[in-house]
C-alpha cells in the first residue's frame, strides 16, 4: 500500500543561507546550519551529498556520516519556535 499520500515525507533539499527540508505536502522547513555539530562543521559540497532513508523519513550525510530523521527535525522546530515566541 503507497502511504505517500497521507504521510508526511521528506522530497528534497534546498541549502542557502540555511537548509530548506522540502516535504512531499509544498510545506518546508528550514534549519540553521548548527542542526548538528557534524553540519556545523561540514561544507557544502559534503552537504549536498545526501540521500533520502526511510522512504523520505531521514536523511544520511555519508561524507561526514550523519542522519536527520524528520521526526527530529519537527521536534527541534517546535521547541525552537516556541523559545521564538
Amino acid at each position: 500500500m503507497n502511504t505517500s499520500k497521507t504521510t508526511t515525507l521528506i522530497e528534497k533539499l534546498v541549502f542557502d543561507n540555511k537548509i530548506h527540508v522540502v516535504l512531499n505536502t509544498g510545506d518546508r522547513l528550514t534549519l540553521p546550519y548548527d542542526y548538528t555539530e557534524r553540519i556545523k562543521k561540514a561544507d557544502k559540497a559534503q552537504l549536498q551529498n545526501y540521500r533520502l532513508i526511510g522512504g523520505g523519513r531521514g536523511i544520511h550525510f555519508p561524507d561526514i556520516d550523519e542522519d536527520i530523521s524528520l521526526n527530529g527535525i519537527l521536534r527541534y522546530k517546535t521547541s525552537h519556535d516556541l523559545l521564538a515566541s
